[in-house]
């Protein structure tokens, strides 16, 4: 047992090794990167959000009500719940019971007991994106021996996916890193272990719904054999029933459903879509040119090389972008969705041909990044944000 877990380290030192030196120029980035998330995630509390001390405070909650969280608001838990908007001053979700399924529940009450649990639990969110970094270029460089190598803008590209993840995972505590593996873990190891696969969707499932929009991909992959087709998507259904059990118990569907696109209302939440279609911003411009350009591959139309390009080729590919079409139009109308969320489409641009991808990977880092400034300038205020820090 030694020898095998002294083997699993050192294939992983090998794996860390190999990376960096295939990163080039760009090696040095990736230390500097950890690093960062780790200083940032001691020293600088949540600014924006309350998600982060809330889910803490359901965690350690857990240990005394059990899944009766679901059906108890905080104010019923603790009659001295303190968690306050940052922006409003106002208690955070006071009349809502808790929104998440079991397996964030169950994350979060791991880590409440912990000594230094508000550090700890940053570090550990933020050793999730550097997991998320590996798989994600490992997607990246599957293909490379079929694709032409311009490894500075691929390697830039699965660097930038840990450049945009401090402000979340290092400063705001969110979960998302833990959403985008559950997205990353299908793609990857359906490869290996078609079980593994869709099995990662159903837990995932569990820690955020968004997970089953790896599904479709999957599906159309085992299209050849309609027996593997069906293993996997009883795979999925009967791993979501079998941990479905404590909420089903509790209302946390009916409440989920009821008070769904309506939470803003329960916590004096200011509107912090920086993308929103009606927002009049470079992001939300940009935003809009994603989701058209999304829409032209669906449907087969490329542009690339200054000329338009129409391919059935790569159907899998197009079909997995279906149900993230629909959720970009989402992200769009909804006025309350956050920018994190736009992390998500990462494992979707990593399974694309590289020469598909620098069109969409180029407009999507760019909305990124102006959307950031765009959100905070939306919430906190860019001269709060600034003087935080000096």
């Amino acid at each position: 047992m030694h020898d095998s877990n002294l083997s699993f380290w050192f294939r992983c030192y090998y794996h860390i090794l190999a990376v960096m030196n295939a990163l080039g120029s760009l090696k040095w980035l990736l230390p500097f990167l950890f690093l960062l998330h780790f200083l940032i995630g001691a020293f600088i509390p949540p600014l924006v959000t309350t998600d982060f001390q809330r889910n803490l405070f359901y965690g350690k909650a857990f240990w005394e009500y059990g899944f009766s969280v679901y059906d108890m608001t905080p104010l019923e838990i603790d009659n001295l719940y303190d968690v306050r908007d940052p922006l409003t001053g106002e208690y955070s979700y006071p009349n809502t019971t808790y929104d998440y399924p079991t397996l964030q529940l169950l994350f979060w009450a791991g880590l409440s007991p912990l000594p230094f649990s508000s550090i700890i639990s940053k570090w550990i969110l933020s050793c999730i994106d550097i997991l998320n970094f590996f798989l994600i270029y490992s997607l990246i460089w599957r293909r490379q021996n079929e694709e032409t190598k311009r490894p500075f803008f691929e390697n830039g590209f699965a660097l930038s996916y840990l450049f945009f993840s401090i402000p979340f995972s290092a400063i705001e505590g969110q979960s998302t890193a833990i959403t985008i593996l559950f997205l990353l873990l299908p793609l990857s190891l359906h490869s290996q272990s078609q079980i593994c696969g869709y099995l990662s969707i159903g837990f995932g499932f569990h820690w955020k719904y968004v997970s089953v929009l790896v599904l479709p991909y999957l599906l159309i992959l085992d299209r050849g054999v309609i027996k593997k087709a069906l293993l996997g998507l009883s795979t999925v259904v009967i791993s979501i029933i079998l941990l479905s059990f404590p909420i089903l118990f509790s209302n946390f569907i009916l409440r989920f459903f009821s008070s769904f696109g309506n939470l803003g209302t329960y916590s004096g939440q200011l509107p912090s879509n920086p993308l929103f279609i009606f927002y009049p911003s470079i992001s939300s411009l940009l935003s809009s040119g994603v989701l058209i350009l999304a829409f032209l591959y669906w449907i087969g139309i490329f542009p690339r090389d200054r000329s338009i390009k129409i391919s059935v080729d790569g159907v899998a590919e197009r079909i997995y972008w279906l149900p993230l079409l629909l959720f970009l139009g989402f992200l769009k109308i909804y006025i309350t969705a956050f920018p994190w969320y736009w992390l998500w489409f990462f494992p979707c641009l990593a399974i694309l041909p590289q020469a598909d991808r620098r069109l969409f990977t180029t407009l999507l880092g760019s909305t990124i990044a102006i959307g950031l400034i765009d959100f905070i300038q939306m919430t906190v205020g860019l001269s709060t944000f600034i003087g935080f820090f000096s």
